[in-house]
């Protein structure tokens, strides 16, 4: 499921009555000029950081895709990151780090962290677990980097019709063309005080999130959540994992959120959790008191708000797609601006694509070229829905293309989730590039420079996300109270549904998920007028309804404590709060992970 990749605080899904395009120049944005224009780019420091940024964030996105659904493409994070580490040091060393260097930095970081959600490892592949389907760790890094080769291509492919011929806001790409500028143009004591606090701030935070996760999954000094005491119905709300969760990461995700979507998520888990769970328990006889049982029923209702939410916006997308279509006979009519080797790069591409999709997943030629001529339209309308409303519908894509192929390819459910993967891996990693590319061209920087920066990111990105993926699954499991992965349960749900039809659902599934439908699409099309700011989203609320309650508690309460200091100091929560928020995302994620590797190692001694 992706989130908005500027930043997870919007939530995964399209917004409705996409804003008319505003065209922006770098010349109303103060980025025109020597500085921004010259200087050195490709450089050994600005790839580098921005690599090992990037593994930063790729390990990050995985650790939070699996656990709550959202994920952040990093590019603020990487550009303060980038300036904090390089730009004091090139001061020292009489060679200033430039701010086309700082945008290459992005640019690579951006790529390698949007992997674990190109290759599938947050929805498709933990789907296909799910189903009894395994993948050798070669092919999931293999699927993975096929799959961001193609979309890094594909917006290349797109980058001349909908940045200089349309000029497309890509919201994302202007705040991080504002921010190298604004960082650049500062006086030397100005780029290393703020910054530097800032550091600061989000060490300290990282430090303390490691020493708790290691208390709490570690040594078990400390409970993954506090349980509320009481009883609904008879059932034990800790049964109902009603609680506080002990989680530096769900806080932060919540300060992220904000609290419009994690009140909705908390709406989602109270009808879940608290109402249609204990009826399962004590009437319907359903499930017993437990997360897995309880949410294999659930994930029924809570799918169906997000696939009603998803219809209705690609129906407000119509737009778009007909974009699509003239997007596709730009294309035809030049290579807009694709360096040579590109059209190499992406033949062989596809080549292994249709290779790796029948050695791995049983898809035979007809269906991977299916699969592959599906990947251009719809990775050009969630191109469209980045630039007008800075949210990418990656996953809504995944299963229009498994409902395609349910209607016209009908086979097995893995070769349906599989085909899914196809396009929302490769979109995925469309829209970051996208962002990038955009404050590329306001910044002036090479295009194809930063193209070539992308694919080495998608490399890296591979080498780094698979073997993580794995030993996360390997500790924790996939769909379990640990690790949830609600997009994985959404393509599951929608491979279900799309080959089987309703049969062979739990019973009151069926029902359960067409309401969800319903609200989900009434919801959504409620929020196209002024009503918006005071309705739940749908998809938030879905999310309730597949991860344990306490997610949604400590959610928000972490963006309760963020509205709180932001009426206290509005400065000082504007400059502390989002390093406090990534130090917290890294720190857990990190010491989850080195957790998640001592287990398997002490398991194989």
């Amino acid at each position: 499921m992706s989130a908005s990749p500027g930043h997870p605080a919007a939530p995964p899904e399209v917004a409705v009555g996409p804003v008319e395009p505003v065209p922006v120049t770098a010349a109303e944005l103060g980025l025109a000029g020597p500085a921004a224009s010259q200087g050195r780019e490709w450089t050994a420091r600005s790839l580098g950081m921005g690599l090992l940024i990037g593994a930063l964030l790729a390990v990050t996105n995985l650790y939070m895709g699996m656990k709550t659904g959202w994920w952040d493409s990093g590019s603020i994070t990487a550009t303060v990151l980038g300036f904090s580490g390089l730009a004091a040091y090139g001061r020292r060393r009489g060679v200033p780090y430039t701010p086309l260097e700082n945008n290459l930095t992005q640019t690579a970081a951006s790529a390698v962290g949007a992997m674990p959600a190109s290759a599938g490892l947050l929805g498709a592949l933990p789907a296909l677990a799910l189903l009894g389907t395994g993948v050798p760790g070669w092919g999931i890094a293999a699927w993975g980097l096929v799959l961001g080769v193609v979309g890094v291509l594909v917006a290349g492919l797109l980058r001349r019709r909908l940045l200089e011929q349309e000029a497309l806001p890509f919201p994302t790409g202007i705040a991080t063309a504002e921010l190298i500028s604004t960082l650049h143009a500062a006086t030397p004591t100005e780029a290393q005080g703020t910054p530097a606090s800032r550091g600061r701030t989000l060490l300290g935070a990282g430090v303390v999130a490691m020493v708790l996760t290691w208390m709490r999954d570690a040594r078990g000094w400390l409970p993954g959540m506090v349980a509320l005491p009481g009883r609904v119905g008879g059932v034990p709300l800790e049964s109902l994992t009603w609680g506080v969760g002990m989680s530096p990461m769900l806080l932060a995700v919540g300060m992220m959120t904000g609290l419009q979507l994690a009140l909705s998520m908390l709406l989602g888990s109270g009808v879940a959790w608290g109402v249609l769970a204990p009826w399962l328990v004590d009437t319907g006889g359903v499930a017993t008191a437990a997360y897995e049982p309880l949410s294999s029923w659930l994930m029924w209702p809570g799918v169906g708000l997000m696939v009603g939410a998803s219809v209705v916006s690609l129906l407000a997308q119509a737009r778009d797609f007909l974009g699509a279509a003239k997007d596709l006979r730009s294309v035809g009519a030049s290579r807009s601006g694709m360096p040579r080797w590109s059209l190499g790069v992406a033949a062989v591409a596809c080549v292994l694509a249709v290779v790796l999709g029948g050695v791995l997943f049983g898809l035979g030629v007809p269906s991977m070229l299916l699969a592959l001529a599906l990947v251009v339209p719809l990775c050009a309308v969630c191109a469209r829905g980045a630039g007008q409303t800075d949210v990418s519908p990656v996953t809504q894509m995944g299963n229009l293309t498994q409902v395609v192929f349910g209607a016209l390819r009908p086979g097995t459910l893995s070769a349906n989730v599989a085909a899914g993967s196809v396009v929302a891996g490769a979109a995925a990693q469309t829209g970051v590039s996208l962002w990038s590319l955009k404050a590329g061209h306001l910044l002036g920087a090479s295009a194809s420079r930063q193209l070539a920066a992308q694919l080495v990111g998608v490399v890296v990105g591979a080498v780094v996300t698979v073997p993580a993926y794995l030993l996360l699954v390997d500790a924790y499991g996939v769909g379990t109270a640990v690790l949830p992965v609600p997009a994985a349960a959404q393509f599951r749900a929608v491979a279900e549904v799309s080959v089987r039809g309703l049969a062979g659902l739990p019973p009151y599934a069926g029902w359960g998920a067409l309401v969800g439908c319903a609200v989900g699409a009434l919801l959504t099309l409620a929020a196209r007028g002024r009503a918006a700011r005071w309705l739940p989203s749908p998809v938030a609320m879905g999310i309730g309804f597949i991860t344990p309650a306490y997610f949604a508690v400590t959610l928000c309460l972490g963006a309760g404590l963020t509205a709180l200091a932001r009426k206290w100091s509005p400065k000082a929560t504007d400059a502390h709060v989002p390093p406090l928020e990534s130090g917290a995302l890294v720190g857990e994620s990190l010491m989850g992970l080195l957790i998640a590797a001592t287990t398997a190692l002490s398991r194989s001694a």
